[in-house]
């Protein structure tokens, strides 16, 4: 076989390998963990922060308004208890009373805002640790697909590494070293086809001369524009 030839099949020997190379990399990244799964826990975390933090509202309220009760009720015992019968107490008090039953009628209806928040946030909660759950066994079911694929991936590479450089053995250095310089320079292509007269890596018109160049078995012609090793055929 030429030295082209032995250059090309080198060529389709890397390129299998590079592709087997990147799509075990891809699984392999895919292996590190779930987009999916973790959107849904940051979902799920932050409904828990936010239950958290409306349940602390509700806490303060609730305090709140007992202490607004707490002082309100001997106040309204005082009122009506007969224990005060000067006109004008009497009417210092019921004011009094006025002030802190609006306080409290305020707070009791943010406190019913918060309730009403509380109960759509425990539907969403309930919700998140579903999709959460649901995206955990799709994960353990991918996460287990991944890995035999991977493992498949990884036998395939090595045995096309070893064709790779069993190929590489029947190559003379000084070829091996213009196609693998070329081929690091040129995104993975070292050796082109001549279509017509034109470099099918360039796409530009190659002279007579180096196209004859390129029928000779042993010879390494290469495109002058694009320094690609040429074959015909």
């Amino acid at each position: 076989m030429s030295q082209v030839a032995d250059l090309r099949t080198l060529q389709e020997l890397d390129d299998e390998a590079a592709g087997l190379r990147a799509t075990l990399d891809d699984v392999e990244r895919r292996l590190k963990g779930s987009e999916e799964l973790e959107t849904a826990r940051a979902g799920l975390s932050a409904i828990d922060e936010r239950l958290a933090e409306t349940r602390r509202n509700q806490r303060r309220l609730d305090g709140e308004i007992g202490v607004l009760s707490s002082r309100i009720a001997p106040e309204e015992k005082r009122l009506y208890d007969g224990s005060v019968r000067n006109p004008k107490e009497l009417g210092n008090i019921q004011h009094e009373l006025e002030l802190l039953k609006a306080q409290r009628g305020g707070l009791e209806d943010e406190l019913l805002e918060v309730m009403t928040a509380l109960e759509g946030l425990e539907a969403d909660h309930k919700r998140a640790r579903k999709a959460v759950a649901n995206a955990e066994t799709r994960w353990e079911a991918e996460s287990a697909s991944l890995q035999i694929e991977a493992e498949r991936l990884a036998g395939l590479l090595i045995r096309a590494d070893a064709r790779r450089e069993a190929q590489r053995l029947t190559i003379s250095a000084r070829a091996l070293h213009v196609y693998d310089d070329i081929r690091r320079r040129k995104g993975g292509v070292a050796v082109s086809h001549i279509q017509g007269s034109m470099c099918s890596g360039c796409r530009v018109s190659v002279p007579e001369s180096v196209r004859r160049s390129a029928f000779q078995p042993d010879q390494l012609a290469q495109c002058p524009n694009c320094e690609r090793i040429l074959y015909v055929g």
